[in-house]
């Protein structure tokens, strides 16, 4: 069971870096959450708040893995050029847009609640 569990971790690490090797979009989102749960643990932001930020952190993360996911499996069924994968690939480029710029969002809410609680 243990063996089974950590050829599956590794599996799926392999997966994660044949992704950080071939996305440079998810090389830096993975080193703007380091850096950001590096500043909200300096900064000691409450429990919540880091819930907040490794939330936000591992949806986009997720988005991207899941973007790439799909860019695969459309460059297997039509390895040329086409309207329509072009269309399907800029859909999931634009959700992990999308939650990008959520992500950004609750993360400058959350600074700013943090230093505006911490001032008063």
């Amino acid at each position: 069971m243990v063996k089974l569990f950590a050829k599956s971790a590794a599996n799926a690490w392999r997966g994660i870096a044949f992704v950080w090797r071939r996305e440079r979009n998810f090389r830096i989102q993975s080193s703007l959450a380091i850096l950001l749960l590096i500043f909200a643990v300096t900064f000691r932001f409450s429990f919540v708040e880091l819930i907040a930020v490794i939330f936000t952190c591992a949806a986009v993360l997720t988005a991207e893995l899941l973007n790439t996911i799909v860019e695969e499996i459309l460059d297997v069924i039509e390895p040329h050029y086409s309207v329509h994968v072009g269309r399907l690939k800029d859909v999931t480029a634009g959700v992990v847009l999308l939650l990008s710029l959520l992500a950004l969002i609750i993360g400058a809410l959350t600074i700013a609640h943090h230093f505006l609680s911490v001032l008063h």
